[in-house]
């Protein structure tokens, strides 16, 4: 079906995973940072594969829980970025911090009419959207860590937001339709009823 590709809390949160799957690597590089950068590694891919999940199932109570732990998997990326920022005395920007603008600009392209996924863009290109240069080196400097991380930031806060709108709508349509297994109750009903 893929119409979960048209979700934009899909697009964003595919832009989120891709950095984080090459940053974090190269952030938390040595030995005892493994369990961190696992950790975080795999909540992003909750988040992606759980709204995937959601946006095809049918079952509206399915649908809900699949959300949940998507944005429970944002909820949890987003205080790691948090500690990174933290830990390395770094700037949390503000959501309408200009720099933010110029990089949604240059990553977040996508075509409505095109159903296929943005591309994956690379770290280098969010530094790129400030006019920045990543020389080849194997550390990010500190500078290029609170870029990407504030970046990484913001799109978490932006497709959670989605996240929790479409979580509303899903429980909204439940509490109006009712969920799958009470509507095949009630076709089967009907059909018994009809039959007998």
């Amino acid at each position: 079906m893929e119409g979960y590709k048209q979700l934009l809390s899909y697009k964003l949160t595919l832009i989120e995973f891709c950095l984080v799957w090459e940053f974090v690597p190269e952030y938390y590089w040595k030995i005892e940072d493994s369990r961190q950068r696992d950790q975080i590694k795999q909540a992003i891919r909750s988040k992606k594969q759980n709204v995937t999940e959601g946006s095809d199932e049918r079952s509206l109570s399915s649908k809900l829980k699949l959300y949940d732990v998507a944005r429970s998997s944002g909820g949890e990326l987003g205080e790691d970025l948090e500690d990174i920022l933290r830990l390395e005395k770094l700037l949390r920007w503000d959501k309408n911090d200009p720099r933010l603008f110029k990089i949604r600009q240059r990553i977040e392209i996508y075509d409505p009419s095109d159903p296929s996924c943005p591309p994956c863009p690379s770290c280098s290109s969010v530094l790129e959207a400030l006019g920045k240069r990543r020389t080849i080196r194997t550390r990010w400097t500190r500078e290029e860590v609170e870029i990407i991380v504030n970046y990484l930031i913001d799109l978490n806060a932006r497709s959670n937001y989605l996240i929790d709108q479409q979580i509303r709508a899903v429980e909204e349509k439940h509490k109006r339709e009712g969920g799958y297994n009470e509507n095949l109750l009630k076709k089967r009903l009907e059909f018994r009823r009809k039959n007998s």
